[in-house]
């Protein structure tokens, strides 16, 4: 009897791409290299053969041989059949008890299950994995999930455990080795992921990455490990539970946790984030932390927020809330980055010798040249500020522009606060430069400018800044002069210079002054206008005081006065340290007299007028020359020389003059000539000396001598004549 035929394996080797049904429009593909098990007994498919059924040909037709032999040859097939019979029923028995061994749910063979339980040991499957038994072990696993002809990811290992419900049944869950996961992102280059092991879920497509996980980034150099990794295909996110390192050239950042979209390509970190590294090849950056970040490929940003802080290998700092970073796409280098909240910062030195530079703010931008460093610095907050050991700016807004590594020029802009050790300014605007020491070349403060230093303030509507020659620059508006205040003392002009090394001060354009006598000493002020304790005023074109000399210089349609005292001329010169006075060209003084005695006295001033006038404190004395005229109401005198006598309250005593001297007075119609006449103003007396002097009345009279003295205010004259000399005196007479 032929036994069943029988198959050398269980089933064909399923190494072709077998099509799985998946959602509309996707088509998943599968490859699985399954490894030979033992063979198993084939069950007979067909019907047993000969077997008696009714209406046979067999059994109901009639025999063609005779009754003898046809009789004792049906014994014998019916000996045959039934012995036939038994052996089918045999051997159906046998195969129905190798089935139910075969189907039954017992451990598999000794040797394919020794074989399952090493590799799932190895491949590190949890005990009571969620996939079920094992069902399936796999020399390679092949899977590509796509939509149309899209790939959306990818994933391989080099040995398989499936697992199923049952045995016999296709699996549903597979635990990996030697894994390889790409991810294909709708734009970009494809992440691949390797791992050593991974569970990988059919249902789902999920997957579970673990041990020596790690990544490169092929387009920036760049390597990324942790232990564990999660891909979730429905967010179309890779989650790293445990700590992440990154690696890229000489930098190297470590991070708690992190999330990777795919879709987006957007990786976020938790936090702390850490990272060191020597600058080279991470744009100079050296050190970084924060509390969280994320890094967005498509826009090349990266986002820390959370106690931020970054160095860069030449020292520089910067440290705020939250920070963003956008990245070169061909260099990886940074172009600009934006920190925001409680914004500080120090640009290193860059020279030996030179300071470094600290900044806080509210914001900050900075912008980076193609090598990566900073070329400038924009500084918001209330207010910004950037401090040095000798000086310090605060302003709503400061912008630095770097160059070489150091900064080259600054603007600041909306309440501009400057401070050092020269002094301090206020200004609505400032615009500097700086030399390669680090000290300012030039400085401008524009809009309402507030100085302080040098024991002095001044006021202005721009000031210009020359340190390398020493000198400010003040300059009015259209509406305000520039002004400049010292002791008490005042200068205001359209432009103001200041020379701090020469200890000038220059006023131009209008120029103004007030000269207040020094608190600690009143009285020692020069006594030319009358009061030294009191302030004398000052106008002229341009004025030049000199704090070196103590002298101070009118010129240009100069005047001063003090009350109803005043000195007008070309040019004016005070010198405090002489206590004297010199006036040239068209000089005019007016001099207060001492207030008359005499009751009813009127307080007529005295108006000289000459060329030259030098006065002297130390002489009580002031001196006119060329074309002297002097003139007290309708009295009016003139000579080549003049001197002024003051009195020790500096009130003016006496004038006398010199030289030709011619006088008239308008009011009595007297005129006069001498060599000499000398005024007293207070008693309204005047005397002429003159070989002789002569006056003349409005009627004609005459009169001569030595000496004349006219009082009562011109209405008397009295002659007195020289030892051995004569008077002469001629009377008209009127005609009847």
């Amino acid at each position: 009897m032929a036994g069943p035929a029988r198959r050398s394996d269980v089933g064909p080797r399923r190494d072709l791409l077998e099509p799985v049904s998946s959602a509309p429009g996707v088509l998943r593909r599968r490859r699985a290299f399954r490894a030979p098990l033992s063979a198993l007994p084939q069950p007979l498919v067909g019907p047993a053969r000969n077997r008696d059924r009714e209406g046979e040909a067999g059994v109901t037709g009639a025999s063609l041989l005779p009754a003898s032999v046809s009789g004792g040859r049906a014994r014998a097939h019916s000996v045959r059949l039934k012995r036939l019979e038994i052996g089918i029923l045999l051997f159906g028995a046998a195969f129905l008890a190798v089935i139910a061994i075969f189907f039954r749910s017992a451990p598999a063979p000794k040797s394919s299950e020794g074989k399952i339980a090493a590799a799932r040991g190895s491949a590190g499957v949890p005990a009571g994995a969620p996939g079920g038994q094992p069902t399936t072990l796999l020399q390679g696993f092949d899977y590509t999930e796509s939509v149309g002809e899209r790939p959306l990811f990818r994933i391989r290992s080099e040995r398989t455990i499936g697992f199923g419900s049952g045995v016999g049944l296709p699996p549903n869950w597979y635990a990996l080795e030697k894994v390889s996961l790409t991810l294909y992102p709708e734009t970009g280059a494809p992440v691949t992921v390797l791992a050593d092991r991974a569970q990988y879920d059919d249902r789902t497509k999920a997957a579970v990455l673990s041990g020596n996980v790690r990544w490169v980034e092929s387009q920036e150099g760049g390597l990324g490990e942790t232990e564990k990794l999660e891909f979730e295909p429905s967010k179309r996110t890779l989650r790293a539970p445990t700590n992440i390192h990154f690696t890229r050239g000489t930098f190297d950042v470590r991070a708690t946790s992190g999330t990777y979209e795919v879709g987006s390509r957007k990786l976020a970190l938790a936090g702390p984030i850490r990272g060191s590294g020597t600058g080279q090849g991470s744009g100079g950056l050296s050190s970084i932390a924060a509390d969280s970040g994320e890094y967005r490929r498509d826009e090349a940003v990266v986002e820390l927020a959370g106690n931020v802080s970054a160095t860069s290998a030449k020292g520089d700092t910067l440290a705020c809330r939250r920070l963003l970073m956008r990245l070169s796409p061909e260099t990886n280098k940074p172009e600009w980055a934006r920190a925001f909240s409680n914004v500080t910062g120090t640009l290193a030195p860059s020279a030996t010798g030179t300071a470094a530079r600290a900044y806080s703010a509210d914001e900050a931008a900075l912008f980076f040249d193609p090598a990566g460093e900073v070329r400038s610095i924009h500084l918001t907050g209330n207010p910004a500020a950037v401090t040095e050991p000798k000086r310090k700016l605060t302003a709503r807004s400061v912008d630095l522009e770097v160059a070489g590594g150091r900064p080259v020029s600054a603007r600041a802009n909306g309440d501009v606060r400057l401070r050092s050790d020269r002094g301090n300014a206020e200004a609505a605007r400032a615009s500097a430069s700086f030399a390669p020491g680090g000290d300012f070349q030039t400085l401008e403060l524009e809009g309402d400018v507030h100085l302080e230093g040098d024991g002095r303030t001044g006021r202005a509507d721009r000031v210009v800044d020359l340190p390398d020659r020493g000198v400010w620059l003040l300059t009015s508006s259209p509406e305000k002069s520039a002004t400049v205040e010292e002791s008490g003392s005042r200068v205001s002009a359209s432009r103001i210079e200041i020379d701090r090394d020469r200890k000038t001060l220059r006023a131009e354009g209008k120029a103004r002054s007030v000269f207040v006598p020094e608190k600690d000493r009143p009285a020692n002020g020069s006594a030319f206008l009358g009061d030294p304790t009191r302030p004398t005023y000052g106008k002229a074109e341009k004025i030049v005081l000199d704090q070196g000399t103590r002298l101070a210089s009118l010129s240009g349609a100069a005047s001063l006065w003090q009350d109803s005292s005043s000195v007008f001329a070309d040019d004016i010169t005070l010198n405090d340290v002489e206590k004297s006075a010199a006036a040239v060209g068209k000089v005019r003084a007016v001099l207060t007299r001492v207030e008359a005695k005499q009751p009813g006295a009127r307080p007529e001033p005295t108006v000289v007028s000459a060329r030259r006038l030098l006065y002297r404190e130390s002489e009580a004395s002031a001196v006119f020359e060329d074309g002297v005229v002097v003139t007290r109401g309708a009295w009016r005198a003139s000579g080549d020389r003049g001197v002024a006598f003051f009195t020790k309250d500096r009130k003016l005593e006496r004038v006398e003059l010199s030289g030709g001297v011619t006088l008239a007075d308008r009011a009595t119609g007297r005129t006069g000539a001498a060599d000499k006449a000398v005024d007293y103003p207070n008693e309204g007396r005047t005397v002429l000396h003159g070989t002789p002097a002569r006056v003349s009345d409005a009627e004609g009279n005459r009169v001569a001598g030595s000496t004349l003295t006219i009082t009562g205010r011109g209405k008397n004259v009295e002659v007195t004549a020289p030892e051995g000399g004569r008077t002469e005196t001629i009377h008209k007479t009127r005609a009847n």
